[in-house]
């Protein structure tokens, strides 16, 4: 094509020619009048095909050449067409998942009869990938199905050993030990169904859990999640259950629920010999969770947030009272340099926390579940809040060294049944050790209150991922 200056000469007519209907031509007939620049008529072709293939046209073509009349009119000549419409049919995947056409099609996003854009594989590719059920091993494909007008989404993935089961074990000198032993199970069966349960024993008594993700509610793009808790020691024994609704965002980093939650509680106020009445709970609760990414065994880059907030009434003898709780954790690793500096937080507070608390609202927010110098056992607090400050040096392929600090404060229940503000600190260094489908983690911690380094908190975790 053969231009003028950019600028000197300007397109007289356009004539284009294209199959019935012309569903390019409005489009590329906006050429007349403006200047003959080939960025000029390029970009409306590319603008006027790309707008055609969102819309499913994928053999979308636009073709120019110049002509110019006996009067010197400048005439564009365009040759367009486009093409059979396509939609999306299913996304399937080269026989190298257990996940089946039906599951991954769900997950992607891509609804059957839409557009076959080929723009959204991207974003459906990042929302498969979002779950940690697998890893992408090439780019998907668009390709037609035989003898129609549906296009399927060819992937190839591999199942990722995204499940896990996890031990873990605690000891100080002359306590009793403690440890928990946790199962978690993902995409069961290749139906993206997760699974959780563990169980919990030591000097504190015994904690279980349970937990089901159900995908997906009939036609809806909701999970229903339901879970179980019981807790139970010589202070205080709770049963909750919590029935959730959630939403996850297109490309997966976030989770938006909400539920029901419901709860038996009871006590042995201080001086008894016996528990009290039972309390009965009703409520509320909603959470936001946000990660930039599904959480490695040694995560070397990543931010992920936390909120649960929970509204619920409290029926008892004494009377009903309204009681809000909320918790949050904040998690970020950074790499500095050969090392990864780990920032973290997590709190949790109840309202209004005065007397009418007891320890049945109150958890231990220690040992191998929480601040790695606190035992098992330790002391019971409805409110806390600490920070993590951690380096870390090793690899996400080996695993690594890191040394800790952790400083808190907690509530504590004075003798007439308040609360007070309690500063404490944990710090420590331990190893984690990457092997072929496991990870192995040795830490030891001491708290303020460690009369010395001889009865620090030894703690060992194993966790299998297959």
């Amino acid at each position: 094509m053969l231009l003028g200056a950019p600028g000197s000469v300007r397109i007289d007519s356009v004539n284009v020619t294209e199959p019935s209907p012309a569903r390019l031509t409005p489009a590329l007939d906006s050429l007349r009048g403006r200047p003959l620049v080939e960025d000029t008529v390029r970009n409306r072709m590319f603008h006027a095909v790309d707008e055609q293939v969102s819309k499913g046209f994928l053999a979308a073509r636009a073709t120019a050449s110049l002509a110019v009349a006996a009067d010197s009119a400048t005439i564009l000549d365009m040759e367009a067409g486009a093409g059979q419409r396509f939609s999306w049919g299913a996304v399937r995947d080269a026989d190298s998942t257990r996940m089946d056409s039906r599951v991954l099609t769900r997950l992607s996003g891509l609804g059957h009869g839409e557009p076959a854009d080929p723009a959204r594989m991207d974003e459906a590719m990042r929302r498969i990938l979002s779950t940690g059920y697998v890893d992408q091993d090439a780019p998907p494909r668009p390709l037609r199905e035989p003898r129609s007008a549906l296009v399927d989404m060819v992937v190839h993935l591999r199942d990722r050993p995204s499940s896990t089961i996890e031990a873990a074990g605690g000891w100080t000198e002359g306590s009793v030990s403690s440890g928990y032993v946790e199962m978690h199970l993902v995409d069961i069966l290749g139906t993206a169904r997760d699974l959780d349960f563990g169980i919990s024993q030591g000097a504190a008594g015994l904690q279980a859990h349970a937990a089901w993700k159900e995908p997906w509610i009939g036609p809806l793009d909701l999970q229903a999640r339901v879970s179980g808790d019981l807790s139970e020691d010589t202070l205080a024994r709770i049963l909750e259950g919590n029935l959730d609704l959630a939403w996850t965002s297109a490309d997966g980093s976030t989770t938006i629920l909400g539920g029901l939650t419901a709860a038996q509680r009871v006590e042995r106020a201080p001086g008894d010999t016996v528990f009290g009445v039972e309390d009965d709970e009703w409520g509320t609760r909603a959470g936001l969770d946000w990660s930039s990414s599904p959480p490695p065994a040694w995560p070397i880059s990543l931010l992920s947030i936390s909120n649960l907030l929970e509204a619920v009434q409290v029926v008892s003898d004494t009377g009903n009272t309204e009681r809000v709780r909320l918790q949050t954790i904040v998690q970020a690793f950074h790499p500095v340099g050969p090392f990864v500096l780990h920032l973290g937080a997590n709190a949790r507070g109840i309202w209004p926390l005065d007397a009418s608390a007891g320890l049945s609202e109150a958890e231990t927010p220690g040992g191998i579940r929480g601040w790695r110098g606190w035992p098992e056992g330790s002391p019971r607090t409805p409110s806390w809040a600490w920070a993590t400050l951690e380096a870390r040096l090793g690899s996400s392929r080996s695993g690594g060294v890191e040394a800790f600090f952790e400083p808190g404060v907690r509530a504590l229940r004075r003798p007439d049944l308040s609360w007070v503000a309690s500063p404490s600190w944990s710090a420590g260094g331990g190893a984690e050790l990457i092997f072929p489908g496991w990870l192995v983690e040795l830490a030891i911690a001491m708290r303020d209150d460690t009369p010395d380094w001889t009865q620090a908190l030894l703690q060992v975790r194993a966790v299998n991922r297959f």
